[in-house]
């Protein structure tokens, strides 16, 4: 490295600890001083560049959702087999995150920022123009690949350009852009649905895409490259990502394969392959991907996988009920996606004022609290009927915004101060990737169960061939199994008690 003056960024800071190990960069960041933008108007720009960044990630992250009966109808297939379209593309945000923050680190943020906004509006020119779901889901693979990128260098882009003390603000408001984007996404969906066509959740895109690029062009300072001694563990990402993919095929393919089909077996197995060689190249190599030895820390492993569950039965739970909303409420889009604004919006009110109680009173009560509030919603919906009326509905829904509200800080938080001493960066790292894949999770997991549950004898039944009283039954056996599901969460965040803080 060389002599250059630098600033570096204090381990005592936890959102930028959780945002610099996102990037996986060093133990600390050294930062030019001529890097760091002193001019207000240049700092204000370089933030809306970002936020808008960061907000249409959330949008899409949220916006097919209460399109997808509407989808489903028009290719004619199953709820499972729609899923995808939402799973393709959050697949490849959890997957390709920690890669790209790696490779922007090394001095391509604004390359990368602005080929993701490349990408992503290539991407949705191909989704609002699909004329087959082959091609839609295709067409996603890039979008997430795109979003991936935004995602991964926004954070780094605060970090590198804007003066310490910002830090907090700068972070903040990427927060605040995501939820804001993520809450909006039902809503803006439903209502381009319902008056001109889920083509357009995805054509909408364009006009911010290019506004997005030529703004980031002007407004980002200009990359400065960096030499790296250490080399980037290639095999580690790639057999992670290749055990992720494999796993998320057999979850959404083996309610209408079946346990014994071929291909099914065949994925089982290059899964089970792919995680015994990530694990063995983790072990072995001297530069990492993911540190995998700090999942011997019981507690840690405890609270990691207690929020990868809150997340897999939330969005689980997001994925399902526009189907509900759509053949048993008769909602019409716009209702539905305002119905579906609901969770997130809530989510973005409470998130932050509980986050910092947690930081005042201790994280355990708060999560196991939370974990409480998802078993209760949880039992709303799996018993939920039409003749039930809008009470219990809205009341499930908001309990869902309170529930994760109350859990997104302490649970989250929880991973990085119960992970080993000097590793809370791949603590962070698996915080940010939980988020993803619980979403894709979630969602394969969810449409196996309820395909499982609604398939007849001749096989999987399309979405607008299930009769009433077929879709009720599947509706109330899946969330059934998410509520026994919820459980776990719960006895994980109990039995682990507070770290003590250091005086």
């Amino acid at each position: 490295m060389s002599n250059r003056k630098c600033r570096r960024i204090g381990t005592h800071n936890r959102q930028a600890l959780m945002v610099r190990t996102l990037i996986k960069s060093p133990a600390h960041i050294c930062i030019p001083v001529t890097s760091i933008i002193t001019d207000p108007l240049r700092q204000k720009l370089l933030l809306a560049a970002i936020a808008l960044g960061v907000v249409m990630d959330g949008i899409d992250g949220s916006i097919v959702n209460v399109a997808l009966p509407t989808m489903a109808a028009y290719f004619d297939t199953d709820t499972g087999t729609i899923a995808w379209v939402i799973i393709t593309y959050l697949l490849m945000m959890a997957g390709l995150l920690l890669v790209f923050g790696k490779i922007a680190d090394r001095g391509y943020a604004k390359k990368l920022f602005l080929l993701g906004f490349v990408i992503f509006t290539l991407g949705s020119v191909a989704c609002g123009i699909a004329p087959s779901l082959d091609i839609l889901l295709t067409a996603r693979l890039v979008q997430g690949t795109g979003a991936a990128m935004i995602a991964a260098v926004a954070p780094l882009l605060c970090i590198r350009y804007l003066p310490k003390e910002m830090l907090g603000t700068a972070l903040g408001v990427i927060a605040a852009t995501a939820s804001i984007g993520f809450a909006a996404g039902p809503a803006i969906g439903g209502i381009l649905t319902q008056y001109l066509s889920w083509h357009w959740i995805f054509l909408v895109n364009i006009p911010i895409g290019i506004i997005g690029i030529l703004f980031a062009a002007r407004v980002i300072p200009a990359d400065e490259p960096e030499d790296h001694t250490g080399s980037f563990d290639y095999p580690g990402a790639v057999t992670l990502f290749g055990a992720m993919v494999f796993c998320t095929f057999v979850l959404e393919e083996i309610a209408a394969r079946g346990v014994t089909d071929p291909l099914i077996i065949t994925c089982t197995a290059l899964c089970l392959l792919c995680l015994g060689l990530f694990v063995i190249r983790e072990l072995t190599t001297a530069e990492p991907f993911l540190n995998i030895r700090i999942f011997a820390k019981w507690q840690f492993t405890a609270v990691l996988v207690a929020y990868l569950l809150l997340n897999i039965i939330f969005l689980g739970i997001i994925y399902l009920l526009p189907f509900y909303l759509t053949m048993e409420m008769h909602f019409d889009m716009m209702t539905s996606g305002i119905c579906l604004l609901i969770p997130p919006a809530v989510v973005a009110i409470l998130s932050i004022p509980f986050g910092q109680w947690s930081d005042r009173h201790g994280r355990r009560v708060f999560t196991v609290a939370a974990c409480g509030l998802f078993i209760l919603f949880s039992a709303i919906f799996a018993v939920l009927s039409p003749e039930s009326g809008l009470v219990p509905l809205l009341a499930g829904l908001v309990l869902m915004g309170v529930a994760f509200g109350i859990a997104a800080g302490p649970a989250s938080s929880r991973i990085i101060e119960t992970a080993p001493e000097g590793e809370q960066g791949s603590g962070s790292s698996l915080m940010v990737t939980t988020i993803y894949f619980g979403g894709v999770l979630g969602t394969a997991i969810y449409a196996m169960l309820f395909t499982f549950t609604t398939a007849h004898a001749g096989g999987i039944v399309a979405f607008t061939d299930l009769d009433s009283a077929t879709f009720l039954s599947g509706f109330h056996i899946t969330m059934a199994a998410g509520l026994v599901l919820s459980v776990v969460p719960l006895v994980l965040s109990a039995i682990v008690p507070d770290e003590e803080k250091a005086a």
